[in-house]
């Protein structure tokens, strides 16, 4: 696969999170680029703006920003984020795989494809072999869980990330 050049670029050049610093605006940012990749996404099919898809993958590096992404997603919204996170998944270059592999495994499992929700861990672990997410999705896919249990995870987990980055609103 190519590597686009110019991606690559612009991930050097947006700082990750800095933890010892405030990183709740960061963090905001990275919400508001799932926003903003999503609804460019929903419109056109593809996102070109590369600045976009840089920050977006810096920020899913941040298990806040990542798992207000997983949660964003609703029933209405399944087939769009599946077909989203599948295409970052083709742009994410080495280092930003892993995060875009488990958003896209979790929605691809509730959409009923395990086999290939195993195949995107398998992306994720050979990009982040430590990678948290990949190893408990893994667990999750292999005990069978009913692929609708998702929803119900996100209804709950959802809004206490929303609480923490916007008070409850974004």
């Amino acid at each position: 696969m190519q590597v686009d050049q110019e991606l690559l670029k612009l991930l050097t050049k947006i700082d990750e999170i800095d933890y010892d610093q405030e990183p709740l605006e960061l963090q905001r940012q990275g919400a508001r680029a799932v926003n903003e990749f999503m609804a460019e996404f929903k419109t056109h099919g593809l996102v070109r703006d590369k600045e976009l898809i840089a920050l977006l993958l810096v920020r899913l590096k941040d298990l806040q920003v990542r798992d207000y992404a997983l949660g964003s997603v609703s029933a209405e919204s399944l087939d769009l984020y599946f077909t989203a996170w599948r295409w970052l998944l083709r742009s994410a270059p080495e280092g930003y795989i892993a995060p875009v592999a488990n958003l896209f495994a979790a929605v691809a499992y509730e959409r009923g494809d395990g086999a290939l929700a195993q195949r995107a861990l398998d992306r994720a672990e050979g990009d982040d072999s430590s990678y948290a997410m990949s190893k408990l999705l893994r667990q999750v896919f292999n005990s069978a869980w009913a692929p609708n249990s998702f929803a119900q995870m996100r209804s709950e987990l959802h809004p206490k990330i929303c609480s923490e980055l916007f008070s409850g609103t974004i």
